[in-house]
């Protein structure tokens, strides 16, 4: 078998595309969840799902077939010795670290234009105890914001793209 890293590289692309699970969670106080990957996302406000999270995790579907085909495809194409380069699920991994900080705009922003002020931390890794004064009551919760195992599993998949291009650059010019 030729070009072995990117044989794993897509190998497990393909993997992490099947898993049906989140790889990232949000909890402000159970008032809010939400736990999103690219291929789905689930929001409860007050437990009950919104249906906007399906609706949105609908269409993600659809990326996430896509996603599994090409993955698939590309393969069994490089372990045949041909050049075949999906960055896609190399970028995904690493720019979720972003996630937090657009919770963070969010959280952050839109209480504000409600006349709500919350001074919401940057990144949250684990829990923190978020307050605010609101009309003369104090508001405290519980802010949850971490990975999941699937993340790191995705995260794992993006150390091996830069290792599968060396490979296959370096089977180019052979």
């Amino acid at each position: 078998m030729k070009n072995k890293f990117s044989v794993a590289y897509y190998g497990l692309v393909a993997l992490v595309t099947v898993i049906p699970l989140p790889w990232w969670y949000y909890s402000v106080g159970g008032i809010v969840t939400i736990s999103d990957s690219p291929f789905q996302v689930l929001i409860l406000f007050l437990g009950t799902r919104l249906f906007l999270s399906d609706v949105i995790t609908f269409f993600l579907t659809a990326f996430r077939i896509y996603v599994f085909i090409i993955s698939l495809g590309y393969m069994v194409q490089v372990s045949r010795g041909y050049k075949k380069v999906y960055s896609t699920m190399f970028w995904f991994p690493v720019f979720y670290i972003l996630d937090p900080v657009l919770i963070y705009v969010l959280f952050n922003f839109i209480p504000q234009l409600l006349g709500i002020p919350i001074q919401y931390p940057f990144f949250i890794w684990g829990t923190e105890k978020l307050s605010s004064s609101y009309k003369g009551n104090m508001i405290t919760a519980y802010v949850q914001s971490y990975p999941t195992f699937t993340y790191w599993i995705a995260l794992a998949s993006a150390f091996l793209y830069p290792l599968s291009r060396l490979e296959l650059r370096k089977a180019a010019t052979k």
